[in-house]
C-alpha cells in the first residue's frame, strides 16, 4: 500500500485520481472534508490504497482541488467606475 502526500510531485503524479475523486463527489453529493467521504471515494479511484490516513491526506488535497478552481474562475472586476457630474 502506498501512502499518499501532500507535495507538489504527488499532486503532479496523481493528477487524474484527483479529478476523478472531485467529479465522484459532485456527483454523489459527498463532503470532501469528511473523512468517511473521502473514504468511499478512495474506495471507487483507488481500492488498494484506501486507509484511513490516505483518506485525511486525499481529502485535503481535494480541498485544495477546489481552491484552485475557485480561484481560477472567480470573476475580476479590473474596470474602474466612471463618475460623471
Amino acid at each position: 500500500m502506498a501512502k499518499y502526500e501532500l507535495s507538489k510531485d504527488w499532486i503532479k503524479e496523481n493528477a487524474s485520481k484527483i479529478k476523478q475523486g472531485y467529479n465522484i463527489a459532485l456527483v454523489e453529493k459527498y463532503d470532501i472534508s469528511l473523512k468517511e467521504d473521502v473514504l468511499k471515494i478512495l474506495e471507487e479511484v483507488d481500492h488498494e490504497n484506501a486507509s484511513e490516513e490516505n483518506a485525511i491526506i486525499f481529502s485535503k488535497v481535494l480541498q485544495l482541488f477546489v481552491q484552485g478552481l475557485k480561484k481560477r474562475f472567480e470573476v475580476k472586476n479590473k474596470v474602474k467606475s466612471k463618475i460623471v457630474n
